[in-house]
């Protein structure tokens, strides 16, 4: 009987460490934001864990109901790390000691990284790693962070107004830029507005602009002159500007003013002779 009772006791201690003995399948997610980096950005790494437990069947029939399955399908998270590249360096300290997450739990972490002034177009990946369960387990999973250098684009468009300019705008990224901003300059002119405010653009949106060209002072625009333009935007939180644009602008022709009184009097001096010679004509005929 105590041999029996010896046993029961023991299979119930094997049960109960079976199931706190956890083989981890965390379902791991992540998110850049902004979504592509431009060389120089800072950029957060969102990664969320989900215990997916429940979802692989982990714990079995045999212990369900029990206190031992909701133990089974709870694990606990021990620590986190990303590794950074040559090209995209982690700015946050790895986790440690994040607690338990349970069954269809999710937890989410940050990471703030930096893309070097020389990081290359493409998709570069960060090793990340987690380490959970009462087995200490670890997970291994890549990270994807995009890089692209293309800044907004500016190219001329048709004129459609006297003494103004037209722009197209675009953006030719993968992602959303925000507070699109265009500069013009040139030497001796005023432009209106003095800044065209866009604000956000999609990726492969286009905006046309105009700018009113006139001349600074009393002087006039007569000889084509050159316009300069610079778009400044933001990509996340970091701010960039895009090449100078430079166009030739030519002022519209002014024709001069017709003297209307001087075409008079010419019409006049022309009409005395006439009506002079017509008088005669008739006093001939009489």
């Amino acid at each position: 009987m105590r041999s029996l009772l010896w046993i029961k006791s023991l299979l119930l201690i094997i049960s109960v460490a079976c199931a706190y003995i956890y083989h981890m399948p965390v379902n791991i997610q992540s998110t850049v934001d902004p979504a592509v980096l431009m060389p120089g950005d800072e950029a957060i790494i969102a990664i969320e864990l989900e215990n997916g437990a429940a979802e692989y069947g982990a714990g079995g029939e045999s212990v369900a109901g029990t206190t031992a399955h909701s133990a089974l399908i709870s694990t606990p998270l021990n620590a986190t790390k990303l590794k950074g590249t040559d090209m995209i360096d982690v700015l946050t300290e790895d986790y440690h000691n994040l607690g338990m997450i349970g069954p269809t739990d999710r937890i989410t972490i940050y990471y703030k990284i930096r893309a070097s002034e020389n990081a290359t177009r493409g998709t570069h990946l960060l090793d990340f790693e987690v380490q959970g369960g009462y087995d200490s387990i670890t997970i291994h999973r890549t990270i994807p962070v995009k890089v692209d250098p293309a800044a907004v684009t500016l190219t001329r468009a048709e004129d459609t107004t006297m003494g103004s300019i037209n722009l197209n705008v675009a953006n030719p990224r993968e992602n959303t830029v925000n507070a699109v901003t265009i500069i013009p300059s040139a030497r001796g002119v005023r432009f209106s507005p003095e800044e065209y405010y866009i604000g956000t653009m999609d990726p492969d949106e286009v905006f046309t602009i105009s700018f009113k060209v006139d001349p600074i002072g009393q002087t006039e625009l007569n000889a084509p002159t050159n316009l300069s333009f610079v778009a400044r935007f933001k990509n996340g939180e970091t701010w960039h500007e895009s090449e100078v644009y430079e166009t030739r602008y030519s002022p519209p022709r002014v024709e001069p003013k017709r003297n209307n009184l001087l075409f008079a009097g010419i019409a006049v001096l022309l009409l005395i002779p006439a009506a002079y010679i017509y008088r005669r004509k008739r006093l001939k005929v009489q």
